[in-house]
């Protein structure tokens, strides 16, 4: 159960929620105390909407008929498959980095 979780990550812990429980017994929760908890331990506690393909069908069609130059301002570097490890290095002025895959 979340309420057996929350406060209990390890300092500077993230914890995801992902998925909606059926209703339980009444909520027994010191509010204050898990702030406290949260913000003293630097942790985050978030939750993501579960998407299905519709979801995804739905974003690229938006992506399709988004503006194609601004979104190319939003790639700042392209990085070939062969040497993908550079992808996941951090640079300054990075937004989005794409791994680009030959063509078959």
């Amino acid at each position: 159960m979340v309420t057996d979780l929350l406060g209990r990550t390890s300092a500077t812990g993230i914890m995801c929620l992902t998925g909606v429980p059926t209703p339980g017994p009444g909520l027994n929760l010191d509010i204050a105390g898990l702030n406290r908890t949260l913000v003293l331990n630097n942790d985050v506690v978030f939750g993501s909407v579960n998407a299905n393909r519709i979801h995804y069908e739905i974003a690229a069609m938006a992506l399709m008929r988004a503006d194609k130059a601004w979104l190319g301002r939003l790639i700042t570097r392209r990085v070939p498959l062969e040497r993908w490890t550079e992808a996941l290095e951090s640079r300054a002025d990075d937004i989005k980095v794409i791994v680009d895959f030959p063509q078959l």
